[in-house]
């Protein structure tokens, strides 16, 4: 899978780069007079899942236009704006990493728990938290709750 987000870097003609990032920012996307790329902090790739999830997150950022100043939003429209973008590419992740049929598979093998399904696909709890709790899963699952 990582190899696939490296390839399809590579295909859009994004550049990636390694800057000293402190927590809790691991990665950035950028648009800089026609330029695209991709920062990631300088120690990301000790890490598989955090690697994956963050080159992830910000490839969902740049295909769903999801893109943003980094200045401070002036008013709480702004904020609402930045959110939904955040959510837009946070969708596109998870729905990215985690393939609608492998879930269903996963599913149907019984692998059913939280924490199962995190080391199923080597991605964190809170991610798949997120994914159970998208509409479009809910619908997949015949509308069987996971809180």
């Amino acid at each position: 899978m990582l190899s696939n987000l490296l390839e399809m870097v590579e295909e859009e003609g994004i550049h990636l780069e390694w800057w000293d990032f402190k927590e809790p920012i691991s990665a950035v996307y950028l648009e800089m007079e026609g330029v695209k790329v991709i920062g990631l902090r300088r120690d990301i790739d000790r890490s598989k899942k955090e690697f994956k999830c963050a080159l992830a997150e910000e490839l969902g950022h740049y295909f769903t236009g999801s893109t943003y100043s980094d200045r401070k939003p002036e008013n709480y429209r702004e904020e609402i704006e930045i959110s939904r973008k955040e959510y837009r590419a946070m969708k596109w992740k998870v729905f990215y990493l985690i393939p609608e049929e492998e879930f269903l598979e996963a599913v149907r093998k019984g692998i059913t728990e939280v924490w199962q399904l995190a080391e199923y696909f080597d991605l964190p709890e809170e991610l798949i938290k997120f994914y159970l709790k998208l509409p479009k899963v809910q619908e997949s699952l015949g509308g069987c709750r996971y809180d």
